[in-house]
């Protein structure tokens, strides 16, 4: 799974490419921004009752286990994880601090679980994104180093891989980014299916989205949770990436099979929706949003930011302004979507409070 964002962050912006010194602070607050937010439904945990309650997205159910847990067992290494995930989800930053606490202290007690190593890669990210670039460029060893060594402890640990190609895809070059070692990553995979995947990876970063295609639409996951969550997350992100480079037509059969063969998840209908607004049929993606907001990780998608966007061309003002400031209330979103839809609902007549 993607080791920052995963699809629960799902294509907040073009993907940031590391060329060179210029591009670092984008690309900097995109790789930290990824390394917080692990990707729900993944097979994250060894323990299933953990695992359930993640794929779930009972967050908070999770995090109310893994500290009973903690309280009973301290040197509990699945619960530390358990703590750091849900905190991931909360939107609370003393809760990603005493996350980051708890997986520092992890990492002194028990150094060889990879447990402890990724639970603090992964929330430091999310913290020091939200603190600044500052935070971000002081934190930004720690995170890649946290992640190399999770994959170093466990390399059959397929969330782990997924994070560390992630990381090398995603990190300008200043601070270590190099498709040659995503590659090498990829390849070092222990299954034939995984490498396949993180190969298409890598082919999505590098603008070839026949080809990433092709290779994730070969991956057959079976059982593996971790590696059909990235098959999905990555097909998406190819839809999305055809979307912003103005190509709808191409975008739109991408979306359709991800509809059909995963009808309860939002990214298909999400996708298509979009597909219609950018192809001028703002109605037409409207019952599409409503489907998407019934589907699975729907709350990381802006669909009220989209829904007042497709009533605002509409001519829909009402609507639109509803729409919107649910968008703006709930907070959640890319600090330029957020901006964009204040603006809007200025222009409304109704800037928010």
């Amino acid at each position: 799974m993607p080791f920052f964002q995963s699809r629960r962050l799902p294509s907040p912006g073009p993907l940031v490419r590391r060329r060179g010194i210029a591009s670092l602070p984008a690309g900097l607050a995109l790789t930290l921004a990824l390394a917080g937010a692990t990707a729900a439904n993944a097979q994250v945990f060894k323990d299933p009752a953990l695992q359930a309650l993640f794929s779930a997205e009972r967050h908070a159910d999770l995090a109310a286990t893994s500290l009973q847990r903690l309280a009973a067992h301290p040197d509990d290494v699945q619960a530390v994880l358990g703590v750091a995930m849900a905190a991931l989800y909360a939107g609370d930053p003393p809760r990603r601090e005493a996350a980051i606490q708890r997986a520092q202290a992890c990492v002194v007690q028990h150094p060889k679980a990879a447990e402890c190593h990724y639970a603090l890669g992964s929330v430091l990210g999310m913290h020091a994104m939200s603190q600044g670039m500052m935070k971000m460029a002081a934190s930004v060893g720690t995170v890649k180093s946290s992640l190399l060594e999770a994959l170093r402890l466990a390399p059959q640990w397929y969330t782990a891989r997924s994070a560390v190609v992630e990381f090398y895809l995603l990190a300008p070059g200043v601070i270590g980014g190099s498709t040659a070692k995503a590659i090498e990553a990829a390849r070092a995979a222990p299954r034939p299916e995984q490498t396949r995947a993180l190969e298409g990876r890598v082919a999505l970063d590098e603008g070839r989205h026949d080809d990433a295609l092709a290779l994730l639409r070969a991956v057959q996951p079976g059982t593996d949770a971790a590696l059909a969550d990235d098959v999905l997350t990555w097909t998406g992100e190819v839809g999305f990436a055809l979307l912003r480079s103005g190509d709808a037509a191409r975008a739109k059969p991408v979306f359709e099979r991800l509809a059909r063969e995963q009808p309860t998840e939002a990214v298909g209908a999400f996708g298509l929706a979009r597909v219609q607004h950018d192809l001028g049929a703002p109605a037409a993606a409207l019952p599409l949003y409503e489907q998407a907001a019934r589907g699975k990780g729907a709350s990381q998608f802006p669909i009220d930011y989209r829904v007042g966007l497709a009533h605002q061309a509409l001519g829909q003002t009402e609507p639109a302004r509803a729409a919107l400031t649910r968008f703006v209330v709930a907070g959640r979103g890319a600090p330029k979507t957020l901006d964009d839809a204040r603006k809007r609902l200025a222009q409304l007549g109704n800037p928010p409070a």
